[in-house]
């Protein structure tokens, strides 16, 4: 720390330049007049439970889609009274979507956005309320295991958490074992603003019913679902609603990113192999604690042995 500082020291006036040039950059931000601008409101963490309210948001360095079209808002609503859940407040939300609907956007612009509002520079918001942020926690790429570690010894019910894709690079069960359990870290005891954003959907199913997790997605309109994911086709929204995404529409993205047909048709047919395998697992896993209880659902014995004969 003390070779750090001797540099910055040493470089004092370009330092200082600096920090004056990103003021008036944002001074100047904060007096443009196109759409909605808004004065952040920090209340004080003392009167208030840590929470985050961004109605009508917008991505302060994006005002155009890559089609062309007008950004389109949303809101950002972590541990808010409206969002009260019946037995408490949720501060973890799950974020699913489509591939490249959007997700790594909406997270990205709650952390910037959060940024800002502390430095007191007005936003295109038509709402901005919170209270104070002690930190912004996200991931780096190749750095995924160690930040993960670091965010659950270091986040306090004042942080802010961004995570994204959290357990690749390890076996299917071994990565949804290790969000699993950050997610119920975050969410039951520390107790800190998250965003969450995954594609592990029995992740979704574990934590659908859970009081303190509530679920988002980036919306999108399938037309022409069928078995062939050829036919399909998917239109983003980019709008962060409640509820989960039933798919992650992959094959949608391997076909924008122009891979053979044949090759999309063999994963499909793989990815149907596993759907139905992980249907009869948790099938098989909701006869077997029925049988606990003695209360045996007719309906899902049937549906077990339909898969069963399917595969």
């Amino acid at each position: 720390m003390r070779r750090l500082f001797k540099k910055k020291n040493k470089n004092y006036k370009d330092w200082q330049s600096a920090v004056e040039y990103v003021l008036l950059c944002l001074a100047n931000y904060s007096q443009k007049k196109k759409g909605p601008m808004c004065r952040p409101v920090i209340l004080l963490p003392e009167d208030t439970p840590p929470f985050l309210e961004l109605k009508g948001s917008r991505h302060p360095c994006i005002t155009k889609t890559f089609f062309g079209d007008d950004f389109i808002p949303n809101d950002i609503l972590i541990g808010c009274e409206e969002e009260k859940k019946k037995n408490g407040k949720a501060y973890c939300v799950l974020v699913t979507g489509p591939n490249m609907g959007g997700k790594s956007t909406l997270m990205r612009q709650a952390g910037l956005l959060a940024v800002m509002a502390q430095m007191g520079c007005k936003k295109k918001n038509e709402v901005c309320r919170l209270t104070p942020i002690d930190r912004v926690f996200t991931k780096k790429k190749k750095s995924d295991r160690i930040m993960s570690a670091s965010i659950l010894m270091h986040a306090t019910a004042h942080s802010l958490v961004l995570k994204k894709k959290i357990g690749r690079g390890t076996a299917t069960f071994d990565g949804t074992a290790i969000a699993n359990a950050v997610v119920k870290e975050l969410a039951e005891t520390i107790k800190c603003r998250t965003l969450f954003s995954t594609h592990y959907h029995s992740l979704v199913e574990d934590y659908s019913q859970n009081v303190a997790v509530r679920l988002g997605h980036m919306a999108c309109m399938v037309e022409n679902e069928c078995e062939d994911p050829s036919q399909e086709t998917i239109t983003f929204l980019y709008k962060f609603i409640k509820g989960a995404c039933p798919k992650s529409y992959g094959f949608n993205a391997a076909r924008l990113a122009n891979l053979p047909e044949e090759v999309i048709q063999k994963g499909h047919r793989k990815a149907r192999e596993f759907e139905k395998m992980n249907q009869s697992l948790r099938l098989f896993r909701e006869v077997c604690l029925a049988s606990e209880r003695s209360t045996v659902d007719a309906e899902a014995v049937h549906k077990l042995l339909t898969l069963i004969k399917e595969l």
